[in-house]
């Protein structure tokens, strides 16, 4: 079943977004490589790999149903940042846009009787619980330290275990 042009272009839209969350990540991974942050910087570039994936889901999907891809421009990320919270904090930002976003996504599906889309994107609607919890989570671990540089090697060395499939 083909797309309805609002649809096709709503999740080109979303294509683009995710590219930019993936640069977003990327940014802040250099970042903490600059700022000798290793665990902190493996993780945003896991991170960037997963936003990544997540275009390449939207793309496939667009092919699958026949639609046409379209990326749009991207904005170069925040690329200056006063401290780990802070980039943690940018990061947070950024999860709940993607989210909100999403959420239009399934409304959109909903008004035009996409009932195909539904459930690909309540997958992603899941997932966005979870990123929108893990990154509140660090950002309140790190707040708590009080720029105690102890407890943020701890979390760094935490953060650096990350597998790159998501699972910390």
């Amino acid at each position: 079943m083909a797309l309805a042009e609002r649809m096709e272009t709503a999740l080109n839209d979303q294509v683009t977004r995710e590219l930019s969350a993936s640069l977003a990540y990327l940014q802040m991974a250099a970042h903490f490589e600059a700022e000798e942050r290793p665990g902190m910087a493996r993780w945003m570039a896991a991170q960037s790999d997963e936003e990544a994936g997540h275009a390449r889901m939207f793309i496939d999907y667009l092919v699958d149903r026949d639609g046409r891809v379209e990326i749009g421009a991207i904005d170069a990320p925040v690329s200056k940042f006063d401290s780990p919270l802070h980039v943690f904090e940018e990061a947070l930002r950024h999860e709940r846009y993607v989210t909100e976003e999403i959420r239009n996504l399934y409304r959109l599906a909903t008004e035009l009787g996409d009932l195909e889309s539904l459930p690909f994107l309540q997958g992603f609607l899941v997932e966005q619980v979870e990123e929108e919890a893990l990154v509140s989570g660090i950002c309140e671990r790190i707040g708590r330290l009080d720029g105690s540089e102890v407890g943020l090697a701890l979390i760094e060395a935490e953060l650096g275990g990350r597998t790159g499939t998501g699972e910390e």
